[in-house]
C-alpha cells in the first residue's frame, strides 16, 4: 500500500490504541525527509486529537534530523512499554477491598490481568462502552462489570484511570471520570500514563484544544494533582514528579494544526 493510501486508512481508523500509533510510525518512517511529512502528521493528529501517543510520535518525528530513525525508535519504545508490568507489581498485595478501573483500557487492563488475586470491578463509562464485555472476555481475569451506583456500594480502595494524554499538570481522561471520583469519595486515584502519554505543557494544550474543538463527548480533563500516584514506564510517581519525566520535544511546528 502506498504511503498516502495508508494515511487515509489511518485517518479513518476508529480507535486510538497502540496499534494505530505503531502503524502510523511505520507509515511516517516511509516518508523520511519528504517535505510533506509535517502535513501528514498534522492530518493524522486532526483525525485523532485525543491520542497522546500519536502526538508524542509526531513530535519526535517532526523534531528529528532523521525522521525515519525517529519513527522507528518511537515504535520500539512504545512496543517495549513496561507500564503494565510495573503497575501490576505495585498494586496492593494482599488486598481485601475491590480495585476499580474505569472501563477496561489497554495498559491498566493488562496490569490487572497479571493480578488474579485482586477483586477487580470494571466501571462502565457514562458515555457507554459496547466493547467492554468483549475485551474482558479475552482475559482470564474474572472482573465484575458494574455501573457507578454499584461501584459506590462496593467502596473500592483504588480507582485506576488510564489517561488519553497528560501534561505534568492536567490529564485528558475518559468522560465521566470527575463524576466517578466525586461519587466514590475517599477512593485513591491512580492515573495510568503508559509510554507516549506524557506531553510537555504547550503541546498538551494544543491537543486539548483540538479535542474541545471537535466537541468530543468521550473525553474530559482532570487535574493531575488529584491523583495519589501516576503509573508510567518507570513505575509509580507522585504527581509533582511528572515534570521530570517528560521525554517529548515541544515541536513548534505542531503547536498549530
Amino acid at each position: 500500500m502506498l504511503p498516502f493510501e495508508r494515511l487515509r486508512a489511518l485517518a479513518r481508523y476508529s480507535g486510538d490504541d497502540t496499534d494505530l500509533v505503531l502503524e502510523a510510525a511505520d507509515c511516517l518512517a516511509d516518508f523520511g525527509a519528504d517535505p510533506q511529512l509535517l502535513t501528514v502528521c498534522r492530518r493524522l493528529l486532526a483525525h485523532h486529537p485525543a491520542s497522546g501517543p500519536l502526538w508524542w510520535l509526531c513530535a519526535h518525528v517532526v523534531a528529528a534530523t532523521n525522521p525515519t530513525q525517529a519513527a522507528q525508535d518511537a515504535a520500539r519504545r512504545l512496543s517495549a512499554d513496561r507500564t503494565a508490568t510495573r503497575l501490576a507489581s505495585t498494586l496492593p498485595f494482599p488486598h481485601d477491598e475491590p480495585i476499580a478501573v474505569l472501563g477496561w483500557p489497554e495498559v491498566a487492563g493488562a496490569a490487572l490481568a497479571e493480578r488474579p488475586d485482586l477483586d477487580v470491578v470494571a466501571v462502565r463509562s457514562r458515555v457507554g462502552d459496547r466493547t467492554l464485555r468483549a475485551r474482558l472476555s479475552r482475559t482470564e481475569l474474572r472482573a465484575r462489570i458494574v455501573d457507578e451506583p454499584e461501584a459506590m456500594a462496593l467502596e473500592p480502595s483504588h480507582l485506576l484511570v488510564e489517561v488519553l494524554a497528560t501534561s505534568p499538570s492536567t490529564a485528558l481522561v475518559p468522560a465521566g471520570t470527575a463524576d466517578l471520583l466525586w461519587s466514590l469519595g475517599a477512593v485513591r486515584l491512580w492515573l495510568v500514563a503508559g509510554a507516549g502519554r506524557l506531553l510537555p505543557e504547550r503541546l498538551f494544550d494544543v491537543a486539548r484544544r483540538e479535542v474541545e474543538r471537535t466537541e468530543d463527548a468521550t473525553a474530559e480533563t482532570v487535574e493531575v494533582g488529584r491523583a495519589e500516584r501516576v503509573a508510567g514506564p518507570a513505575g509509580l510517581d507522585p504527581p509533582e514528579r511528572l515534570a521530570t519525566r517528560v521525554d517529548c520535544p515541544v515541536a513548534p511546528e505542531l503547536l498549530r494544526l
